[in-house]
């Protein structure tokens, strides 16, 4: 015996949930004083600082 469901009760709700910022998620090992330097940024500026100077870095930004 199937059971019918309310196809509106529950589930996922397109275009709902926190939007993707960035595409990937990078790790790399860090001197001190790299780490330092990001520890002093607050934490929800780290990664478009860490972007920002990569950029710059690489000459196109």
């Amino acid at each position: 015996m199937e059971k019918e469901y309310n196809k509106s009760w529950g589930g996922a709700r397109e275009g709902s949930g926190r939007k993707k910022k960035y595409a990937k998620t990078c790790f790399f090992n860090a001197t001190q004083e790299v780490v330092d330097i990001i520890e002093a940024i607050p934490r929800n500026e780290r990664a478009d600082f860490i972007n920002q100077c990569i950029l710059k870095a690489a000459g196109r930004g």
